[in-house]
Order: structure tokens, then sequence, then C-alpha cells
């Protein structure tokens, strides 16, 4: 009985190890990434909301681990020094059967042998330390809870919407704005967006369907003799089904005028 309970409380604590660890990496890349954007709230929320991506990183990072101690525990005894080698690898491979070995490649390999070796460091670092090994837990559902969180900035915002069109003017936009489209399904949609920036910042734009999916656009070559002078981008979609869609335009400290036309056939 107290072997059975000892094995329940190692492997118990062995698996708090390997997710403690993972979340004390998940925040050293945040607090890296929420640095590099300048303490931008918005544009740290949009690396975080490819919630995929940080998933691939978790299932990957935890199975290598797991595979690893698996070898050291059954077949071949590895030291510290040749587990931290492994790690890295593992790390620095992931991305080649995908996309090939090229210069982005090495580049992505060399910071996920980074991630790695900071993550096998963590690993031993919170082997004594269960407080803070259950501290760390917490970043998981703390990074699901900032995600959430629209952190937009907008001054002096002013609008006008008719049934196909949407202007904005403003002092400053940091973050995004939604215009809802409500298709049919087979509806051709034609929209015309124009930016007209007064300073040097940024925007973009996306379409996003009832399932919160990118949809495919084609951009047009021709406009119609409206919109040929101005500085409008014309684009066009299928909606493949009925439902609520949306234009989702983006500013990066950016002061002027945004302009959309639509129409649907």
């Amino acid at each position: 009985m107290n072997l059975q309970i000892r094995f329940n409380d190692t492997v118990m604590d062995y698996i708090l190890n390997k997710v403690a660890a993972l979340g004390l990496l998940i925040f050293i890349m945040c607090t890296y990434l929420l640095l590099g954007t300048g303490l931008d709230l918005f544009e740290f929320t949009e690396y975080l909301s490819d919630l995929e991506y940080w998933l691939y990183i978790s299932g990957y990072a935890l199975l290598i681990t797991v595979l690893i101690d698996l070898v050291g525990y059954k077949w071949v005894k590895l030291t510290i020094i040749a587990k931290i080698f492994l790690h890295c690898l593992a790390g620095f491979i992931v991305f080649f059967p995908f996309m090939g070995i090229n210069p982005f490649t090495l580049i992505a390999g060399f910071v996920g042998s980074l991630c790695a070796l900071i993550y096998v460091l963590c690993c031993y670092f919170l082997k004594k330390k269960k407080r803070l090994a259950l501290i760390a837990l917490f970043v998981f559902p703390l990074l699901l809870s900032v995600r959430l969180i629209d952190f937009t900035d907008k001054e002096n915002w002013t609008e006008e919407i008719t049934n196909t069109s949407y202007a904005a003017m403003f002092d400053h936009f940091n973050g995004k704005h939604e215009i809802p489209l409500s298709l049919k399904k087979g509806d051709l949609v034609t929209i015309y967006i124009s930016f007209t920036p007064t300073n040097g910042g940024g925007y973009g734009y996306q379409i996003l369907d009832q399932n919160n999916e990118n949809v495919g656009m084609t951009e047009l070559g021709e406009m119609d003799r409206e919109y040929e002078e101005l500085n409008t981008r014309a684009i066009q979609f299928n909606a493949e089904k009925a439902g609520a869609y949306r234009l989702i335009v983006t500013g990066d400290h950016l002061k002027g005028k945004i302009d959309v036309k639509w129409t649907i056939n």
C-alpha cells in the first residue's frame, strides 16, 4: 500500500514538474513577445490568439521530454548533458520535415533549440520547488483569459454607416474594428476599401467567416470608375455558407480615415 502511494506521488510529481516547466517556458516566451512589441497589449494578444500554435508547442515539448526520459529509464542511462543535447536537437529539427532546409528553418531551429534548453533548465529548476511549480501551472489559464481581452485603443473615433458602406475618421487607432456582413450561401461580395493615413501608422484587413476562419479573397485588378482614382483596393469573395461574416480592419498606431463600400450579388 505504501509502495503504491509512493509510486502515485512520484508520478504526480513528475507530471507536475513537466507541465509547470512548460508553463514557465511559455511565461518567458510571452515576456519576450510583450517586450518585443514595446508593451503593446493588442499586438501581444494577437500573438496569443493562435491557440493551435501554442498547443503544438506544448504537445511537442511534452512528447519529446517524456520520450527522452523513457529512453533514459528503459534502455540507455543518459547524463544531464546528453538530455540537454537531445532536447535541443529535437527543438532544432522539428521545422525541417515541414519546410525543408533553408535560412528560415535554420533560424527557427536555433530558436527552437534555445526554447528546448530553457525548458530543460526549467525542469531542473522546479524539481524541488513544488510551490513555485504550482504557481507556474496558472500560466495556461491566465494566458487563455488574457487572449480574450480586446485591447483596441481608439481616440476621437467618428463613423458613418449605411447598408452598403462604412467610413471612420480617428486621431488614433491601434487594434481592430469589425464590420459585419450578413450573407446568404453563394453571395458574391465585392469590397472596395481604402485607408488614408495622416501619419506613419500601419494598417491591414481580413475577412472571417462564422467559424472565425479566414476567407479566401481575390484582389481585383480593374475597378469601377468611381474608385479608380482613389487609393482603393478591391477584393472579392464568395460566401460558401450563409451566416455572419466580418470584415476586420486593423490599425497600428494609425491616424487618418478608413472608407469601405461593398456590393452583394
